[in-house]
């Protein structure tokens, strides 16, 4: 069999790295923003925006469902690619990154999730 690399081999691994990164990314400024209104007196903050320093989890929380759906929508093919299944470490990564991103989203669609929209936004 031939085990030669391919044009398409080689281009799998950068491509599951950067989907790796752009869902981690997503989840820890999600994530950061769960902190910031857990640790934000509501109180002190009912009327006002939301810190400065929390931003980049604003951004996320309003915007972060669309390109967590995407990068998503591209984690699960590369899942099943066999070049990624050569790799456990890439393997282990991207799956911990989508399964991350999945449940991020997940939590965007209930309750809480709208809670903390609606804090930001509100």
């Amino acid at each position: 069999m031939n085990d030669a690399p391919t044009a398409s081999n080689r281009a799998v691994l950068p491509s599951a790295f950067v989907v790796t990164t752009i869902q981690l990314l997503l989840v820890a400024a999600y994530a950061y923003g769960v902190a910031a209104y857990l640790t934000t007196d509501a109180v002190y903050f009912s009327e006002e925006a939301p810190p400065a320093w929390s931003w980049p989890a604003v951004l996320v929380t309003g915007l972060g469902f669309v390109p967590a759906t995407i990068s998503l929508l591209v984690a699960l093919p590369l899942l099943a690619s066999p070049t990624i299944r050569a790799h456990p470490s890439a393997r282990w990564w991207l799956g911990l990154a989508t399964v991350a991103c999945g449940a991020m989203l997940l939590v965007m669609a209930t309750p809480p999730g709208w809670h903390l929209f609606d804090w930001y936004f509100g």
